[in-house]
């Protein structure tokens, strides 16, 4: 599936974009001397480009949410001008539990009054590429309307076994907000194509499916990609800088040398420098990276993946 910006209307883009990761960052060699990790994982771990992540044990979701959001209110974000919030969240944990409502939170806190609030889950990491497509599409619909705000928030719970992404990744805790709009844009979204693999959808539930995860993941990003590729109408490497999530560098070697593209086109850096922080590797990585990028005329690409079966890539190009 594939959605494609609107040369008709008002280019709708990225206006700003914040993150949090509580800290300071963890040090993995320091973290594990604590923990039962083999020492063989440890090597893996740091061969595959880990070594620092975020743990935010003392924050709330809502904590996470607002230290980016205030961000974009020190910048000049009137809250009174977002329309529309998304709640975008990987793991179904990652929120509380009913009645408490983290929409409900923000609305309090920050006094808006939005035409339409919501969540999007059970797409894991994919879900802030369909919640990028929801607030973009909300604001075609709406001409009143002046910005969307995609949040996103995620909480590792537990120790080494929670923290520890395989081989090759460490999980942070982290979250986000991001605000899509007409007017002063960073990037404009060309296009945002979304691939699901139903045989996946349980994730990692049993080792039947964690195999089927490992063999195939590397496998449907590889197709993700060459399908945003067609999509748009590029070959694969004229699709701009690939921005992964923070974590899975075996995948991202194979999937290189399957495409024929060079490590070079890969923006790597924040596997070890931030870990991986679910929903919020996007703005983690668009605020370090991609907002220079496109600021110097390049299209830049991420990469929304998951062990769900879920995949998006969201294309965006420099403003006109």
């Amino acid at each position: 599936m594939s959605f494609q910006s609107q040369s008709t209307q008002p280019e709708i883009g990225l206006v700003d974009v914040a993150y949090s990761l509580p800290g300071p960052a963890v040090d993995l060699l320091d973290w594990v001397q604590d923990q039962d990790v083999a020492p063989e994982l440890v090597e893996q771990l740091l061969r595959n480009g880990c070594r620092y992540f975020h743990d935010g044990s003392h924050c709330s979701d809502l904590d996470l949410i607002c230290i980016a959001v205030d961000q974009l209110m020190a910048r000049g974000l009137n809250p009174a001008d977002v329309a529309y919030v998304i709640h975008a969240h990987t793991q179904a944990f990652s929120a509380p539990a009913a009645p408490v409502s983290v929409l409900s939170q923000l609305a309090q806190r920050y006094g808006w009054r939005t035409h339409m609030s919501f969540s999007v889950t059970h797409l894991a990491c994919a879900a802030v590429g369909n919640a990028i497509q929801w607030a973009a599409d909300l604001l075609r619909q709406d001409a009143r309307a002046r910005y969307a705000l995609v949040v996103t928030s995620d909480r590792v719970f537990g120790q080494a076994g929670y923290r520890i992404y395989q081989n090759s990744g460490m999980q942070s805790d982290g979250g986000s907000a991001i605000l899509i709009g007409r007017e002063s844009l960073l990037g404009v979204l060309d296009r945002v194509t979304v691939l699901n693999y139903t045989q996946l959808f349980e994730g990692p539930s049993d080792a039947a499916n964690i195999a089927a995860i490992a063999r195939l993941t590397w496998l449907q990003t590889k197709k993700l990609f060459q399908q945003h590729a067609q999509d748009c109408g590029l070959p694969v490497d004229q699709m701009g800088t690939l921005l992964t999530i923070n974590a899975a560098l075996p995948y991202w070697k194979l999937i290189a040398k399957s495409l024929g593209l060079g490590m070079d086109q890969f923006f790597l850096d924040n596997i070890g420098k931030r870990g991986h922080a679910y929903c919020a590797d996007f703005a983690v990585n668009m605020a370090d990276e991609g907002v220079r990028l496109l600021s110097e005329g390049q299209r830049v690409v991420y990469c929304a993946q998951s062990n769900v079966g879920a995949y998006a890539a969201i294309g965006w190009r420099p403003p006109s």
